[in-house]
């Protein structure tokens, strides 16, 4: 029998009491850039004697990175960079410059939420004491403009924009995609425990093949979340792989990572037992993402994360019920044919439950229209879009089922299933952009 909707709410309530307590950091919010010295796109006359980066709060020093690099992209020092007292302030002693252009290249990590800032801007040395031609002309030097690439990566000064997504870097893409693999697994895995408490009603058959992919999502969420660990210690350079001497278990996103991967792996013993273990599992995952996100940033922070975590539960039960129906839909028709019904219902109550938790984060990330205009809010509209696409689609299978329309309702399944994916990966995206703006 499956865990009435009344027992949940006690049991969120004490896993969430225990993760805030858990919790090392109370100073939450996320940390941005607020100053680039020498300025993006500058012409110096002097050389500069090092980059400053400041951040308006506490960064991690054992994960980030600051590099100067010239038009042969060999960077100009190997030089580590040295942080203030505060953590807030990231520092490059430089060597006597040539004239020419420099790219700047960053990386740190917020210490309260794990939000990674990247940035990357160019400044260039010019000749100050500019040489006579041969006909005793004295020849200025030509203003330096920045590199195309350049241009997408600048981040103004005081600003926190990210790198626009048209004009993304591979780097940035392979960002991306590591991101999409992550929540694809993290949703499809939490959705398929749900599941399986209405699924042993069905054939034995059908059980195996449902825990032999149940095995698959949790290979793939593994996958997933270990790319991101990877991502969040920056180890991927253009030196090669370089891992840090230290990872900040201290910090709030270091612990949240850690309760992750270690629930990630114990689910490969305890998972599909027993479904008080099974419910245990899906609040310690949804808790340790929604405490490792944007919902920090704003307040009530703790009422965000409870609302992420319901929207991270609906999204979950929609987007593996439909991998469910397409998985055995050709070999099981029969059993999904019963499904339907079943879904139908939750995967009404899943939208509603998203479009209330989505326009709650909404209002509390939005502070100004200017927000839309940026990459963060143009990937959200894009998100809501395609969500009110899904409802419509929806209803049309809602439609076709009491019609008793199976092969309609079918390809309206696979047409919902391939609208889901591409909201997924707009959501990797738009987790990974800041709202602020």
């Amino acid at each position: 029998m499956m865990i009435k909707i009344k027992q949940l709410f006690p049991i969120f309530l004490f896993f969430t009491s225990v993760f805030f307590f858990l919790s090392p950091n109370k100073a939450w919010g996320h940390s941005f850039v607020i100053k680039e010295s020498p300025v993006p796109n500058s012409q110096l006359e002097a050389p500069p004697k090092e980059v400053v980066i400041t951040f308006d709060k506490k960064v991690e020093r054992e994960l980030a990175s600051l590099k100067v690099t010239d038009e042969k992209q060999q960077e100009v020092t190997s030089n580590p960079p040295q942080f203030s007292d505060n953590q807030e302030e990231m520092t490059l002693e430089l060597p006597k410059l040539k004239e020419g252009n420099y790219k700047v290249e960053y990386y740190a990590i917020s210490s309260n939420d794990g939000h990674p800032i990247r940035g990357a801007y160019h400044f260039s040395v010019v000749d100050v004491n500019p040489t006579p031609d041969r006909q005793g002309t004295i020849v200025e030097p030509e203003p330096q403009h920045p590199s195309s690439e350049g241009k997408a990566m600048t981040v103004d000064s005081g600003s926190n924009l990210e790198p626009a997504l048209a004009e993304a870097s591979l780097a940035e893409w392979l960002i991306y995609m590591m991101r999409a693999i992550y929540y694809i697994g993290l949703l499809l895995i939490i959705g398929w425990v749900f599941w399986w408490r209405y699924i042993q009603d069905y054939s034995i058959d059908l059980q195996k093949k449902y825990l032999f992919w149940g095995i698959v999502f949790q290979m793939v969420h593994l996958v997933g979340l270990l790319s991101m660990i990877l991502i969040q210690l920056n180890i991927f350079t253009v030196k090669g792989l370089a891992f840090p001497p230290d990872f900040p278990f201290g910090t709030n996103f270091g612990l949240m990572w850690l309760i992750s991967l270690f629930a990630s792996l114990i689910g490969f013993i305890i998972l599909f037992r027993n479904k008080w273990c099974d419910l245990g599992w899906i609040m310690i995952l949804l808790l340790a993402k929604s405490l490792n996100g944007h919902s920090l940033e704003f307040e009530p922070s703790t009422v965000l994360v409870i609302s992420n975590s319901i929207h991270l539960m609906a999204a979950s039960i929609w987007a593996s019920g439909l991998t469910f129906i397409l998985v055995f839909w050709r070999k099981q028709r029969l059993y999904v044919q019963s499904f339907l019904p079943l879904f139908s219902r939750y995967a009404l109550i899943s939208m509603l439950i998203l479009s209330i938790t989505g326009l709650f984060a909404g209002i509390a990330f939005i502070s100004s229209f200017e927000q839309f205009l940026t990459g963060w809010g143009i990937v959200l509209l894009s998100k809501v879009v395609l969500v009110v696409f899904v409802i419509i689609i929806g209803a049309f299978i809602r439609y076709a089922i009491k019609k008793r329309k199976k092969p309609d309702s079918g390809k309206l399944v696979l047409l919902d299933f391939l609208l889901m994916m591409v909201i997924i990966i707009l959501v990797s995206i738009l987790t990974y952009l800041s709202p602020i703006s």
